[in-house]
């Protein structure tokens, strides 16, 4: 209910609906600073995000319920005016790219910060992976290794790690990719904290843990907001359910609009049995995933940096839904930092093909 409050200026929403590159050159860029280990290296992002991440980064860890519990309707909208404000006038951008930092005047709390971050996110077209491929790529990686007995937790880890990692990497926007490894970079470093906090104090009486945002309760509240209204248009179908969350991604054409759909999906299966048709929330699969690339994240961090995954520039689950692909196809027009590189041979262990000996 707090989200339809903040949201109700639409002729003052400057930003809403505007891709990455446009919020680049509207509100100005910075660079975000992540922990060695939820990063591959600094973030360039639109500097109302940088400016909102960075104070998550320093002051969310320790705070109960963020993102849950909503901040201020005042504060918030505050916030979101002073870069609507920015974009909207000729000149005035340049107080917020030479200030990447929160605007001094407005005092802020941890609540308001983080739903004004939400809601910023809420506004990018495609949501925060921009596109359904992507989604599609994540779905596939969740289903497929699910259960598998060929691998260990700790292999099913790794792979699923590197998976991810290249999915990203295959995005073709620079902006994209970036602002991607941000906001799960900083997720993750949220969820670890409460993850790790202790549940018993020194007597072993159990301590209140209900408002610990973990990898779960993150997942669940940025779940919605992976690829916003595009998941109207994505369709699933489930291969044998008895066994869990099993999905075949099947991704709509691209010219299918956002209102193609609801929040459920229709699976039909096969079986001994014949067929029948179940339901899923495809609300809840989308948190699933995100729980899932928030619990991997660090170990994808480790498989970005062995892969260079921000210097890639191919674009092979392209960028539709908000600035996917456009910046490479005008020549790294606005900033891509990295030059061009080709895909780096893989770390992991090499697979050799031995011909049979009864072959002769």
């Amino acid at each position: 209910m707090h989200l339809v409050s903040y949201m109700k200026r639409d002729d003052d929403d400057t930003l809403k609906d505007e891709d990455l590159q446009s919020l680049v050159r509207l509100c100005g860029k910075s660079i975000l600073y992540l922990p060695s280990e939820y990063a591959p290296g600094s973030l360039v992002l639109p500097t109302c995000f940088r400016a909102t991440a960075q104070y998550l980064v320093q002051h969310a860890g320790d705070t109960r319920g963020v993102f849950r519990i909503p901040g201020s309707v005042r504060t918030i909208n505050a916030l979101y005016d002073h870069y609507c404000v920015a974009a909207g006038e000729v000149g005035a951008s340049e107080s917020t790219i030479r200030n990447p930092n929160l605007p001094a005047h407005i005092r802020v709390g941890t609540h308001d910060v983080a739903s004004t971050f939400k809601r910023l996110l809420a506004g990018l077209p495609g949501g925060i992976l921009g596109s359904l491929g992507l989604f599609d790529a994540l779905v596939g990686i969740h289903s497929q290794l699910r259960g598998d007995p060929e691998f260990t937790r700790t292999k099913q880890t790794k792979l699923r790690a590197r998976l991810i990692a290249l999915a990203i990497g295959a995005v073709g926007s620079q902006f994209r990719r970036e602002l991607i490894c941000a906001v799960f970079g900083l997720l993750c470093l949220i969820g670890r904290t409460a993850e790790k906090a202790p549940r018993e104090d020194e007597h072993g009486r159990p301590l209140p843990t209900g408002d610990l945002m973990g990898y779960s309760a993150l997942g669940i509240v940025f779940g919605p907001l992976l690829v916003g209204d595009l998941i109207n248009c994505y369709a699933m179908r489930l291969a044998h359910p008895e066994g869990g969350l099993v999905l075949f991604p099947v991704t709509p054409p691209a010219g299918m609009g956002a209102g193609c759909g609801g929040g459920m999906g229709t699976l039909v299966t096969g079986g001994g049995g014949g067929s029948r048709t179940l339901t899923v929330d495809k609300i809840h699969v989308a948190n699933r995933i995100a729980e899932m690339v928030i619990t991997h994240w660090r170990e994808v961090v480790k498989h970005m940096r062995s892969l260079e995954v921000l210097r890639m520039s191919t674009g092979a689950l392209g960028g539709g839904g908000g600035g996917g692909g456009g910046l490479e196809s005008r020549g790294q027009s606005l900033v891509d930092p990295y030059p061009a590189m080709m895909l780096r041979p893989s770390v992991s262990e090499s697979f050799v093909i031995r011909k049979p000996a009864e072959w002769g």
